[in-house]
């Protein structure tokens, strides 16, 4: 898309909706307090699916995660959904992501600026749905018994319910 009123950065968001599906944005913290996350832009127009996040991993990973996810729901079919397992994120590490409808309290401009932007340039309303990508460690999830304590650091709950 071409439109002058476009700042470099939501231009180059429209152009990698438009190539790629969706466009990944990593937010960092640089004092390292606040846990890295990275979300989507785009899976509700590309896929029909709602936008995603994914907490508390290295940029690169968390981009990883998000492009596959799309991948999988290009190429397999897969339908995002409350508690649905999303196996192959991660090639090399033995990990497991199961998607959780992120509660609207959550569905900020801290989380999801961009997406909240496009959404609403795009349709003329709010963005309304999401699902965050909540990753295992030793194959615990944030709500299973004996999850550590630094899972929960890593990755807030942007989902309702409680962590176990």
């Amino acid at each position: 898309m071409s439109d002058p009123a476009l700042t470099k950065y939501e231009a180059e968001i429209f152009a990698h909706v438009n190539e790629y599906g969706c466009h990944v944005t990593t937010v960092f913290d640089p004092d390292e307090v606040a846990p890295n996350f990275s979300y989507s832009v785009g899976f509700w127009e590309s896929v029909g699916q709602p936008e995603v996040i994914i907490l508390g991993l290295p940029s690169n990973m968390g981009h990883i995660a998000i492009n596959e996810t799309l991948r999988q729901c290009k190429e397999e079919g897969l339908r995002l959904s409350d508690w649905q397992p999303i196996e192959g994120l991660f090639e090399e590490f033995d990990v497991t992501c199961v998607a959780r409808t992120v509660d609207p309290a959550h569905m900020v401009i801290e989380y999801f600026n961009s997406a909240l932007w496009y959404h609403e340039l795009r349709t003329g309303k709010p963005l309304d749905e999401a699902l965050q990508l909540v990753w295992s460690y030793d194959g615990l999830h944030p709500w299973d018994e004996g999850a550590p304590a630094a899972l929960f650091e890593d990755q807030p709950l942007l989902y309702s319910g409680t962590r176990h």
